[in-house]
């Protein structure tokens, strides 16, 4: 079985590991696709042997798209019970080999410096993780980041607004940075799209 690495920060489990093992561990997000998101399988090249760290990694459709095409990757989660369910799958594909599975407070939890080719971050938001990027990536490394704006709110009231991109975000909090592709799509007048809420972008660190 591949084994979960456990990080200081999870020792003692918290409210959100809590919240999210029950999620994962009661099947809610059992019916969503293992396949990569489109818009990140079309704009983010992909080489074997490079180094990647898939944030917020859940039960892993992004770390299992990378290894199958010979990517080492770095998956971490706060959810001990969606590692495990990614652990099961990996195993099942024999690509134990190719990842790391991580369990961390990603509040508390910080890359390592100079090591990443790729930092992956689908549907997750944390401004102060964003901001050791930089040092977390080799000169020339990229970073692919698509998650929600406010416009999300308009669908889900329920979701805090913290957790939410401001219009036009990303082009300040990747502003040193080199553009390969960037997206930011607004919610229609009764529109539903999920995809008119997100904003995307791969940025390299030059």
């Amino acid at each position: 079985m591949v084994e979960v690495f456990r990080h200081a920060s999870v020792q003692k489990p918290n409210y959100d590991q809590t919240r999210w093992d029950t999620r994962y561990r009661e099947g809610h997000h059992a019916g969503k696709t293992l396949k990569p998101d489109p818009w990140i399988a079309t704009h983010v090249p992909i080489r074997p042997g490079l180094r990647a760290l898939d944030v917020a990694c859940g039960r892993g459709r992004h770390t299992l798209w990378l290894a199958r095409q010979g990517v080492q990757v770095d998956a971490v989660d706060i959810s001990h019970e969606a590692l495990r369910q990614l652990a099961q799958q990996l195993e099942a594909e024999g690509l134990g080999h190719r990842v790391r599975l991580i369990q961390a407070d990603l509040e508390v939890w910080r890359p390592a410096p100079h090591t990443y080719d790729l930092i992956l971050v689908v549907r997750y938001l944390n401004r102060d993780l964003i901001a050791h990027f930089w040092e977390a990536l080799k000169p020339g490394g990229l970073v692919a980041y698509r998650t929600f704006h406010t416009d999300w709110a308009k669908l889900r009231s329920d979701f805090q607004r913290g957790f939410l991109l401001q219009p036009g975000e990303f082009t300040q909090l990747f502003r040193d940075w080199e553009w390969l592709a960037y997206e930011e799509r607004r919610l229609p007048p009764g529109g539903q799209d999920i995809d008119d809420c997100v904003s995307s972008i791969v940025a390299r660190k030059p």
